[in-house]
């Protein structure tokens, strides 16, 4: 496997970039758990161009994940007081247990550190077995449910912390 490289969005060109990996990717992570009509909606309302422009604007830093120059995922992350909170975390199916998750889970601790926050934090549909199963192997834990109204529908999460050794 080659270099994985993080690249900021910050343009334009590179929100679309990133919008065509997310039309990709939505459907692929949660038709089988939502349905086609949610991932339809969120992918039109919650991760829609304007949406992430307006999360970037807040302080969400936005990074494609690359891999010999071709975009393989995206993730998403926030500073919070006390930990840097994981907003997004995806990867193409077709690239998905390569290690490449690992390799991002590590850059995020580096940010963590940097920023001297001693856990990740992140939200999982809690019928995504499959990531659930991916956090916990990095040593994620369960904190709560966390059931939001979105539209039509609700967002049936789990909070999920990983700490930090200092």
């Amino acid at each position: 496997m080659g270099n994985i490289i993080f690249r900021e969005v910050e343009t334009q060109t590179d929100l679309a970039i990133l919008h065509d990996a997310i039309k990709v990717i939505w459907p692929e992570v949660f038709t089988s758990i939502l349905g086609e009509e949610e991932v339809t909606y969120m992918v039109k309302n919650y991760q829609s161009i304007d949406k992430i422009r307006t999360e970037i604007a807040d302080g969400a830093k936005y990074y494609l994940v690359e891999l010999g120059g071709e975009v393989i995922g995206y993730t998403a992350y926030v500073i919070e007081t006390d930990a840097v909170y994981i907003s997004k975390f995806y990867l193409l199916a077709s690239v998905r247990g390569q290690g490449i998750s690992r390799k991002m889970f590590s850059w995020l601790m580096d940010i963590a550190k940097v920023n001297g926050k001693q856990k990740l934090s992140l939200r999982v549909n809690r019928g995504n077995a499959r990531a659930i199963s991916v956090y916990q192997h990095f040593d994620f834990e369960i904190i709560k449910k966390i059931d939001t109204p979105f539209g039509d529908f609700s967002l049936n999460d789990y909070l999920m912390e990983k700490q930090l050794t200092v």
